[in-house]
């Protein structure tokens, strides 16, 4: 008789779809991270997006990297191939400056980010606001029309 894992908890479908999201993020493999996306529900999508984001906490370069996946700068392997990615830099800027993408940040289909604490980064070095504002339009919403903003998105991706 084998007791190996006895009383301990199995992984969950969850905690299987973020390791394997993980490892695509790691392989900058977009088609593999399309497969997990595109066929799941919405609230399944978002557990699987904050265990991935999660688990790539301190990989500032994955992180970043998933960020331009979600902006559609990234749609097939060969986009890895390009010499020059503005979300995954201004991702990694972001990050490296204290903010946290999907809570303080969010990369939107069309290449575009936006900001969702303005405190936050009011807060930043005034070098750093230059360099967003310099490489990128930078507009205002409310938080009515970026809510409208979000949920278009939403069922955008969610079809």
């Amino acid at each position: 008789m084998c007791a190996k894992g006895f009383g301990q908890s199995q992984p969950t479908k969850i905690d299987k779809l973020v390791e394997n999201a993980v490892g695509y993020c790691h392989k900058r493999h977009p088609e593999a991270l399309d497969k997990i996306f595109d066929n799941l529900s919405v609230k399944l999508n978002q557990q699987v997006l904050d265990g991935t984001v999660a688990a790539l906490k301190k990989d500032i370069d994955s992180l970043s990297w998933l960020c331009s996946y979600f902006a559609s700068e990234i749609n097939s392997s060969s986009d890895n191939d390009k010499p020059y990615h503005p979300i995954m830099l201004l991702s990694k800027l972001l990050m490296k400056s204290g903010m946290q993408p999907f809570v303080d940040f969010m990369p939107y289909v069309g290449c575009r980010i936006s900001i969702l604490n303005n405190e936050k980064f009011e807060a930043l070095p005034p070098k750093v606001q230059a360099a967003v504002k310099e490489g990128f339009d930078v507009t205002e919403t409310s938080g009515e029309e970026a809510q409208k903003i979000n949920e278009a998105l939403l069922r955008e991706l969610s079809v």
